[in-house]
């Protein structure tokens, strides 16, 4: 036994060692090694926020400024209009017979109006984003949804869900179900068999059972099909019922809640039919469903439709 080893192993009994100076040196230098690399670390993440914080500034920045433009536009627009079109029942008639309604967009949107038909009761618009194709519409959700985020309305989802009297046995579908929401994860920890349908990437959540492939999707079947706060964002609601329809197996049902089954949360753009009286019945007529039930109690309000 050395020296060295024969002193430590008596130093061992009060926790004191000797080493020597060029190894103490090493250590020492290894520790000024980690702190370093951990200052780095910590720089390279305030770096990443400070990039994400002015990423987030420069798209909200930019999505404003396209909107103080197109309602620029938009008034010059309107101002010569004498006729509108209700987009749900085709009624056409003066300007002057539709109920007016504007509001402002908390979402850097700008201003809103809308307009109420006279004779199926729909409020619908604002007519700059109705004006959207397809693909610019899906953009501008792209965009807002890498500044903002739903609010999580999990409880209410699964109420949609349960709306449905679903059975242990049969196989449903979330339609719209948003990174934001836990209602997957729970209906299936709970033995439910159910999957999601979410079109936008910037919303859609990493899982098996999450679909945002339409071809994929229409190659499934369903016992039922649901949503919350979905039914006022679709562009053509009567041709994507329609499409959730032939999803159905005969006798299935859908299940959509949403508040804006009356004029609520009128303050964001994204929101495009509100669906009063009279237009609920005819948004189901026109996608070949009856209307089962139609539930209201305080801010949720629940239509049961029915594949003939």
């Amino acid at each position: 036994m050395t020296l060295a080893k024969f002193i430590n192993q008596i130093l061992g009994r009060f926790g004191v060692a000797v080493i020597r100076k060029e190894t103490l040196s090493r250590l020492l230098g290894s520790q000024q090694m980690e702190k370093s690399l951990g200052e780095l670390a910590l720089t390279l993440k305030e770096m990443k926020d400070s990039t994400d914080r002015n990423h987030r500034q420069l798209l909200c920045h930019q999505i404003n400024a396209k909107w103080d433009m197109v309602d620029l536009l938009e008034r010059h627009r309107t101002s010569s209009a004498t006729a509108l079109s209700c987009p749900l029942c085709d009624y056409r008639g003066e300007v002057a017979k539709f109920d007016r309604f504007v509001t402002g967009c908390i979402f850097e949107g700008g201003t809103l109006v809308r307009h109420q038909c006279p004779e199926c009761d729909l409020i619908f618009g604002a007519e700059k984003m109705l004006g959207l194709s397809e693909a610019e519409l899906s953009r501008d959700y792209e965009w807002h949804y890498q500044i903002f985020s739903e609010g999580d309305s999990t409880p209410q989802e699964i109420r949609a869900f349960h709306a449905l009297k679903p059975e242990r046995d049969r196989v449903y579908l979330n339609w719209g179900t948003g990174a934001w929401s836990k209602t997957m994860d729970l209906l299936r920890q709970d033995g439910w068999n159910v999957y999601g349908y979410e079109p936008h990437s910037a919303a859609t959540v990493s899982s098996p059972y999450v679909i945002s492939n339409m071809e994929q999707l229409s190659a499934m079947q369903f016992d039922g099909i649901f949503s919350n706060n979905v039914l006022e964002h679709l562009r053509y609601p009567v041709r994507e019922l329609s499409v959730m329809r032939a999803l159905l197996k005969s006798g299935g049902k859908m299940s959509h809640a949403t508040p804006c089954f009356e004029y609520l949360y009128e303050f964001t753009r994204f929101h495009l039919f509100f669906y009063l009286g009279r237009s609920r019945s005819i948004l189901a007529a026109k996608a070949e469903l009856s209307i089962d039930d139609f539930v209201v109690d305080g801010e949720f309000m629940n239509i049961i439709l029915t594949k003939d």
